[in-house]
């Protein structure tokens, strides 16, 4: 090992481990720390006399993958049959359960895998939305609805596009949020062979076998990397968003079907790549650009795609819901400088750090993408 690599290290590790004392963090640690989204005080999330069509249900579920004696967390929200009532569903007010796991980001950015595993956090998200959120019970999943997958991108989580999933699940989706083997969290450990394919063909054997979902239609959504998700499952017949990543697959098979793509040129991995130009060359012929200020005032096409090219246009995390981005931003700022001297890629999370624009970001993409999906899914 050269000096260079070993002063890297002893930089590397010595920063992250004087964070996280000062810090005090466990793996232990209490989720309703200081740094903690608590719920606002208010009444139970149901009561008695409350309608199902205002309120969406969430589960929490483990994935069992046998071959690997693993159990992958998803995350699913829907709204509950009308014929339900809130005392099938729990009253608890709903928190998202989520983790940071320092450990698992050094290991998938520089390949450091000695960084211990109490450098981390947990967090419990409130929703974003207002409408009521309760948990439902296993196996209570209405019956012929669309189903929509969530796939986050490198050092994302089932919680990234929970904003958007919650939108989605009010107006009649089943969407199902899988951990993937390249979360920040880091629920299981890292195993050959186990891979975003093999849990999602878990994932769909799983929602009709053990879950009792039967779909209408199936659509996926993807970020960054879950692009490549978004375009490697399914078959023709399932509707697709890409965002802040190509919607073409690399080896250059026509997908079929609806697609559409959304990204923005302020994208720091956009720039970095070629900006437009590169853009451009990755854009089927057949894709229709759609423009921000005009783009919901007829149908959407087929195949379109909005690129962001305004000034203070969204960041690489800007698509990501608010409340797991904020989480980021209070537990890692601290390591931002470091990671910045080390040249270690932050994926846009110093420019996030300053705009802070999640909301208005999703203001403009939300009613977008739930427009595309209700008009080729419904």
């Amino acid at each position: 090992m050269t000096t260079t690599r070993k002063g890297f290290i002893h930089r590397f590790t010595f920063a992250f481990l004087a964070t996280a004392s000062f810090l005090q963090i466990s793996e232990a640690a209490s989720p309703r720390s200081a740094f903690a989204f608590m719920p606002q005080t208010s009444s139970p999330s149901s009561t008695s006399s409350e309608k199902t069509a205002d309120i969406i249900a969430y589960q929490d579920l483990k994935l069992n993958i046998p071959q690997f004696g693993i159990n992958v967390p998803v995350a699913t929200w829907y709204k509950p049959d009308e014929e339900l009532t809130s005392t099938e569903l729990s009253n608890e007010k709903v928190l998202y359960s989520h983790r940071i796991s320092v450990k698992r980001i050094g290991s998938l950015l520089a390949k450091l895998d000695f960084i211990p595993a109490f450098v981390a956090k947990d967090f419990q998200l409130e929703p974003t939305t207002k409408i009521n959120t309760i948990y439902g019970k296993n196996g209570s999943f209405p019956k012929d609805r669309p189903v929509v997958l969530l796939a986050h991108g490198f050092l994302g989580s089932r919680f990234d596009l929970s904003h958007l999933a919650e939108e989605l699940a009010s107006e009649g989706f089943i969407v199902f949020s899988a951990e993937y083997p390249e979360s920040l969290s880091s629920s299981y450990d890292r195993i050959d062979g186990l891979d975003r394919t093999l849990i999602n063909q878990e994932l769909l054997k799983n929602m009709e076998s053990e879950w009792n979902v039967k779909a209408s239609s199936y659509g996926i959504v993807g970020h960054s990397l879950g692009c490549g998700t978004v375009t490697s499952t399914g078959d023709a017949s399932w509707t697709r968003v890409t965002i802040a990543g190509p919607p073409v697959r690399r080896d250059g098979v026509d997908l079929g079907g609806n697609i559409l793509a959304i990204t923005s040129l302020n994208d720091g991995l956009v720039a970095m790549n070629g900006g437009m130009g590169r853009l451009q060359s990755m854009i089927p012929s057949d894709f229709i650009r759609l423009q921000e200020t005009t783009m919901m005032d007829k149908p959407l096409p087929s195949k379109g795609i909005v690129i962001f090219d305004r000034d203070d246009g969204p960041n690489h995390i800007s698509f990501l819901a608010g409340n797991a981005n904020d989480a980021m931003v209070s537990f890692l700022s601290p390591l931002l400088p470091v990671a910045q001297a080390l040249s270690i890629p932050v994926l846009d999370f110093d420019r996030y750090k300053e705009s802070r624009d999640s909301k208005e970001t999703a203001d403009v993409v939300i009613p977008l993408i739930s427009t595309f999906l209700r008009q080729y899914m419904m």
